[in-house]
């Protein structure tokens, strides 16, 4: 029995003449909450790396498999960037749950990633459930409530 060889897949891009070109890879996609940190190019050869930066208040997720770079290999872009989100606090709802923030300017409602809070019961009145501090993690941040 003859077994064939898997076929060997080379990445190409078409340009706009038609011509082929090997390992070539076009712009850079897009990154949710992110932005490449130089001016793009239409192509880019193999090796070659994009740099991005999260927008303002959110979080470069640098741990494994994370990076701040998208490499061009062999046609195809590889790499996982990921933004965190911040966490955000309203007075709304802070005068719902009877709290405030403790040491804050009153205008600083919001946490980056991997920041504290620290909130403060409304005059006469006392926290019931979870601690006063509280630590965003990619946008989500438990409240706490005072009664």
């Amino acid at each position: 029995m003859i077994q064939k060889k898997p076929a060997k897949h080379l990445h190409a891009k078409r340009t706009g003449s038609g011509i082929i070109i090997p390992g070539k890879c076009g712009p850079p996609p897009p990154v949710n909450n992110a932005d490449t940190v130089q001016l793009t190019k239409k192509e880019y050869s193999t090796g070659e790396r994009v740099e991005y930066i999260c927008f303002n208040k959110y979080t470069l997720e640098l741990r494994h498999p994370f990076s701040r770079y998208l490499t061009c290999q062999q046609g195809e872009w590889s790499g996982k960037i990921k933004c965190l989100k911040p966490c955000t606090v309203t007075v709304e709802i802070m005068n719902k749950r009877g709290i405030g923030l403790a040491y804050a300017d009153q205008q600083k409602m919001f946490a980056p990633h991997d920041d504290h809070l620290t909130f403060a019961c409304q005059r006469d009145k006392y926290s019931v459930g979870i601690a006063l501090r509280q630590k965003c993690n990619d946008g989500v941040m438990a409240l706490p409530k005072c009664v």
